[in-house]
């Protein structure tokens, strides 16, 4: 005998960034459409063909997993726009940066919906792949604007100590301190946490952490050093033993540092968009940002094991 397999639960946040993912992918095709009339440039036109087919392949997903769980879905983008541009009044370089605008913010609605996923782990993981393909379109983006003398040169730092160093802008420097300074602080609070947490597989994943938090340090301390960024003051050493005071519950430290590992998320993302002068920076901050995601996802699914994570209402179509 034949049973209908179940469909996974979803809350009504996922439902939402589902529903929301879609509508922003109809209307970026729509403007491409448009856009597409208006272009002079052969290799825009090039690059336009070769945007389009992760986010047509990215509709058919999201499209997919609206039928799945029987969301209404968003007005369709037009399939043709019938236009032509014989003037110039809008210019290649305004068509691209504004597709690379889109990109820009784009990758923090997926991160949004990748962050706010804590019941279907198939939609977080979902919005984690889509996320990190676009992460890395974006960085190509970045690499043929450039190219094409299209991006702007930003307010710079300072010039390095080693002549052969490629300098920073300020948005950089001043995202190399903020990401310095937010780890000295998640360490400080997690060595806490260390000491007064009781479940045994909770401690390990945050002993982990730590070794994690302390690797990232190192490397941030180093492209402070080599780009002449101001130290941020480091905080104390935690000495003290806190075995036997049970002031915070475990479900409690978990919730809090899961809101400061949402909140990292959105920083990563703002480094990573902004830093558009310096390739490396840039880099960095990539593959920060994606160690960060893989990160969360085992964090939510420890949360969920043990229960600690408030339910989201369930969504019912």
């Amino acid at each position: 005998m034949f049973t209908t397999k179940a469909t996974p639960v979803i809350n009504i946040r996922e439902a939402h960034s589902l529903w929301d993912l879609l509508n922003s992918k109809y209307q970026m095709m729509e403007k491409m459409l448009i856009y597409e009339g208006f272009i002079h440039d052969i290799d825009l036109k090039a690059a336009f063909k070769l945007i389009r087919r992760p986010i047509e392949k990215n509709i058919k997903i999201l499209e997919k997993e609206l039928t799945t769980y029987s969301i209404p879905s968003p007005d369709r983008n037009r399939a043709a726009v019938q236009l032509q541009g014989e003037s110039d009044s809008i210019t290649d370089e305004h068509i691209a940066l504004d597709i690379f605008l889109y990109f820009q913010e784009h990758v923090e609605n997926l991160l949004d919906a990748f962050y706010s996923c804590f019941t279907n782990d198939g939609i977080r993981k979902m919005a984690m792949g889509m996320a990190s393909r676009t992460i890395t379109e974006t960085n190509v983006l970045v690499h043929y604007l450039r190219a094409k003398g299209w991006m702007g040169n930003p307010p710079m730092a300072k010039a390095a100590l080693n002549e052969n160093t490629k300098r920073v802008s300020l948005a950089e420097a001043a995202f190399l301190h903020d990401h310095l300074t937010y780890r000295y602080d998640t360490m400080h609070l997690t060595e806490i946490f260390v000491a007064i947490v009781h479940d045994r597989d909770f401690l390990l994943v945050l002993e982990m952490g730590l070794d994690r938090l302390n690797r990232q340090i190192k490397l941030l301390e180093k492209q402070l050093e080599t780009y002449l960024v101001p130290f941020p003051k480091r905080p104390g050493k935690f000495t003290l033993t806190l075995k036997n005071v049970r002031f915070f519950d475990d479900d409690t430290i978990f919730r809090t540092l899961n809101s400061f590992m949402q909140g990292a998320g959105a920083k990563h993302a703002k480094a990573f968009k902004q830093s558009t002068y310096n390739d490396d920076i840039r880099e960095f901050f990539k593959n920060l940002l994606l160690e960060e995601m893989e990160v969360f996802n085992d964090f939510i699914k420890v949360g969920n094991t043990k229960g600690w994570l408030n339910p989201v209402p369930r969504y019912v179509p």
